[in-house]
């Protein structure tokens, strides 16, 4: 056998070696997720006293894996998450911005879920974040609250000719005992009731009203600001009658003024 004949399988598997790992080099290896499925989540009794109403209405997720951001989520949600090993999830509440689908945000009075998995790519792990209400010192957050269950600070407008009252009637109240009602008939059209509690909103801090209503007429929420030894009177928002109780989230954390309101909660 010559020598020439003999390189001839050599160069043959060394090409097949080539062309073998060219393959590789075109159609890498695909990483395969884990996927972490959150179908709901859940509030968790604090101080009801201080932060009243343990109703929400959490609509989304703002997941993240090891504080890198993976995204958004509207519930219930499926997120798969490309790593190895072990790995810790933080997932934040999320919230329609003054009751608006256009304007999720998160919310920040809610502490963060954080959990902990192993990795199994292809596979599906449940989990059910928990939230409470942040504490007052970290950082300093005022809650101020507003219900029926004792006494309140709402009182009619002059003009008004309807006011808030309380009621224990079962079919019309949203949780405890009370709630309260203003009543419209064909001659009381109009009703303009005011909480006389003041609150003072300073800059750079965020803040919200919290409430939770049932209506079958549309109605207007508006502040009155005290600004510069006057007062000014502005429409807030706009609410949609509602045949069912809702929850209703409002930003006020751009008007760092003094103002009449209900259900602030302050950071």
């Amino acid at each position: 056998m010559t020598r020439e004949r003999m390189l001839h399988p050599i160069l043959a598997l060394f090409l097949a070696i080539i062309l073998f790992q060219s393959c590789n080099m075109v159609n890498p290896k695909e990483s395969v997720p884990t996927y972490i499925e959150i179908d709901s989540v859940r509030l968790d009794p604090t101080i009801s006293a201080v932060h009243g109403s343990l109703s929400h209405k959490i609509t989304d997720v703002w997941v993240y894996y090891e504080r890198q951001l993976l995204g958004a989520f509207e519930l219930p949600a499926r997120v798969p998450i490309i790593t190895e090993g072990r790995g810790q999830l933080q997932v934040i509440a999320g919230i329609w911005d003054n009751g608006l689908s256009g304007t999720r945000t998160k919310y920040p009075f809610f502490t963060v879920d954080t959990f902990t998995f192993d990795a199994k790519p292809t596979e599906t792990i449940k989990h059910v974040p928990v939230f409470k209400y942040r504490t007052t010192d970290t950082p300093k957050v005022n809650y101020f609250n507003e219900g029926f269950e004792q006494g309140n600070s709402f009182e009619k407008r002059a003009g008004s000719l309807a006011s808030m009252v309380k009621t224990n009637d079962p079919t019309e109240v949203f949780e405890g005992d009370w709630s309260g009602k203003i009543q419209f008939d064909d001659t009381t059209t109009y009703a303009e009731v005011i909480t006389t509690q003041e609150h003072l909103l300073t800059p750079n801090r965020d803040a919200y009203i919290e409430m939770n209503y049932k209506s079958d007429v549309s109605m207007v929420m508006r502040m009155e600001v005290y600004h510069v030894g006057t007062y000014i009177y502005s429409d807030v928002i706009g609410l949609k009658a509602r045949d069912t109780w809702t929850k209703v989230y409002i930003n006020m954390g751009a008007l760092p003024l003094l103002f009449n309101m209900v259900n602030l909660k302050l950071s």
